[in-house]
């Protein structure tokens, strides 16, 4: 049976809109969790941690998880300063922990991870990481062409290989080129969904500030007929070390 991950991309507060309230209600009444990735942007570092804990954290049942999503930009554009990029996660992390958010879930915006962020997401406690789309169209920072679409560790030189890094890639889901946002509508995906069934995990991503409210109940409703298990991703990020690393360890 399919292992699905739900995702949240948060940053309602740099948009008109923001749907979480609808999208809680929905995950409650199916009793679904999600993996809310908190957006934290240099442009205004806390905009979207005040918003999700004064408005949000108290309504996401504590079965569901909390995580971190940075665009690596600053006022002056796009980061590729290696340290610079380090500088910004460690913002965004004590940004989340000012109000009370231990993160060990991220995603970069733009899908933009480099072999330099790693260590810097070690050192912050990140245990899984959500920011591949393997053989997918989308290429603004990285061209994802060749990556693993299950999970996988990353070699240090070269995220696009099995190595050895101790952060977790689940990759988002893809198929023809298109990357698993529900922002795409429920037909469009029911392709790619059919193309992921037999994968380890199938890690579906939303955004806050798109109205995705009827496709997120029509996917849950869709993968739990096919007798689904929804999960965070850290708890995927459990459960893949239990079934890989543990059981390999018990035979070494």
């Amino acid at each position: 049976m399919p292992n699905v991950v739900l995702t949240v991309d948060c940053e309602g507060a740099h948009h008109d809109r923001c749907y979480t309230g609808d999208y809680i209600k929905v995950l409650e009444s199916e009793f679904v969790p999600a993996t809310w990735m908190i957006h934290v942007s240099m442009k205004d570092p806390s905009a979207n941690t005040n918003l999700y804990y004064h408005e949000f954290l108290h309504k996401i049942p504590n079965w569901h998880e909390l995580g971190m999503k940075v665009n690596f930009e600053n006022e002056r554009g796009h980061v590729e300063d290696a340290r610079e990029r380090g500088n910004i996660i460690s913002i965004a992390k004590d940004t989340l922990k000012s109000h009370l958010i231990k993160a060990t879930a991220f995603r970069a915006g733009a899908f933009d991870l480099v072999p330099s962020d790693i260590k810097w997401l070690d050192e912050i406690g990140i245990v899984v990481d959500s920011s591949i789309v393997p053989d997918a169209n989308y290429k603004m920072f990285v061209d994802w062409e060749g990556a693993p679409h299950e999970p996988y560790h990353s070699s240090p030189d070269d995220l696009k290989k099995d190595g050895s890094n101790k952060v977790l890639h689940v990759p988002v889901a893809t198929h023809d080129g298109n990357h698993a946002y529900l922002d795409a509508g429920f037909d469009a995906l029911v392709p790619l969904f059919e193309a992921n069934m037999s994968r380890e995990v199938i890690c579906v991503a939303m955004r806050d500030y798109n109205d995705s409210v009827d496709t997120l109940r029509q996917t849950i409703r869709y993968f739990r007929q096919k007798g689904a298990h929804f999960t965070t991703l850290t708890q995927a990020a459990s459960e893949h070390y239990e079934h890989h690393e543990a059981l390999a360890a018990t035979h070494a």
